[in-house]
């Protein structure tokens, strides 16, 4: 395949799932042979991690308000760089994005990571169905819901899940986690990895866990994470009395060392999940999922194979599907067991970069071909 140029285009400035994909999306790729640039607005997480890895970064003004100033400087930098093909991410920057990559006459490629509700007005319809030519998401049902709200061609929409390197899970030890936040090493312990937002379910999780200390007194949660919902987390977490065995170990670098200290992973989301990675990464470590029913989650925790899945916004529910896999040993590994087979066989980096090379490969004809 004749290598590309690729602009990534993204206007957050936070780092969370979305982020760390773009990201090593962008290394995946230049692996592979293609040159691969970072447009974002000036300062932001992704642009410092990109930069330090090498990648050519370069700051544009994405405010909306300003989307006439935002166009001319992302088509000065497609001129400037020769770029083939601009993949955009969030809402204002697929904007701007998607407007310069039209005028200039390249190929637009639109990626979809959350399940939020996409309202089927004109200007979003126009978005996806005009000013882009093929659109990724991050999961089959984020694809369904964006064929069915804003009718969108089939064959122009391709879920591409998150790809893991299931291999960075084999062999991690997670004594010395534990040893580091003082977790007797019989203690059933609980994990979440995700960033402190509101839909997450972090509160959820924290009545789930007040109904499972009761039940499984030596139980421990780990929330690795950090984010605007930190107060108020740390606030339910002294209300409840769960100070003594919930913690908070702020952002995390070392996800395998944490898992392989976890025994059940556990996610509360309400809205707006794609395909989590934590879910996928927990499954490469051969952990079994407790997690709840939205979005693209049922999508690869299959009920009572991989994991058990319990409906929103009921701790209840929750607590009794942890509890009872708790008391369940033989039960969780083999959910383990089952669910690394899955992660391993249905979602690895490399084949996630298989199906993306694929997409430039039909957007790129003239330049990419095998």
């Amino acid at each position: 395949m004749v290598r590309a140029t690729i602009l990534h285009t993204e206007a957050s400035t936070g780092w969370g799932g979305q982020e760390i994909r773009i990201f090593r999306e962008m290394l995946g790729m230049r692996d592979r042979g293609h040159r691969m640039l970072l447009a974002t607005p000036s300062g932001t997480a992704l642009a410092a991690r990109a930069g330090e890895a090498g990648v050519e970064t370069f700051a544009i003004n994405m405010d909306r308000k300003r989307l006439l100033g935002g166009v001319g400087s992302m088509r000065r930098l497609i001129r400037e760089r020769g770029v083939d093909l601009i993949n955009t991410h969030s809402s204002a920057d697929s904007w701007i994005g998607s407007i310069a990559g039209r005028l200039e006459g390249i190929a637009v490629l639109r990626t979809r990571h959350i399940s939020s509700a996409v309202h089927g007005t004109l200007p979003t319809r126009w978005l996806y169905g005009r000013l882009c030519d093929e659109v990724i998401t991050t999961g089959e049902f984020i694809r369904s819901q964006l064929i069915r709200d804003l009718r969108l061609s089939p064959d122009r929409v391709h879920s591409i899940p998150t790809g893991i390197a299931g291999d960075a899970f084999i062999g991690a030890d997670g004594a010395q986690f534990r040893a580091e936040f003082d977790i007797p090493k019989t203690a059933p312990v609980l994990g979440i990895a995700a960033v402190l937002r509101s839909w997450k379910g972090h509160l959820d999780l924290l009545e789930a866990m007040a109904t499972v200390r009761e039940l499984i007194p030596e139980a421990r949660l780990l929330i690795v994470g950090d984010g605007p919902m930190r107060q108020r987390i740390l606030a339910r977490i002294q209300d409840l009395g769960l100070d003594g065995c919930t913690i908070l170990t702020g952002y995390r670098e070392d996800i395998a060392f944490v898992l392989a200290a976890v025994d059940i992973a556990v996610m509360a989301s309400y809205a707006s999940e794609g395909i989590p990675q934590f879910a996928l990464q927990a499954m490469a470590a051969g952990k079994p999922v407790v997690a709840t029913r939205v979005g693209g989650i049922p999508e690869v925790v299959q009920e009572g194979a991989t994991g058990l899945l319990v409906e929103p916004r009921r701790p209840d529910l929750l607590s009794k599907a942890i509890v009872g896999l708790l008391k369940d040993p033989i039960a969780r590994e083999q959910m383990g067991a089952r669910a690394r087979e899955r992660a391993i066989a249905s979602h690895s980096f490399e084949g996630m970069l298989d199906r993306l090379e694929a997409c430039y490969r039909r957007l790129l004809p003239r330049c990419c071909h095998g």
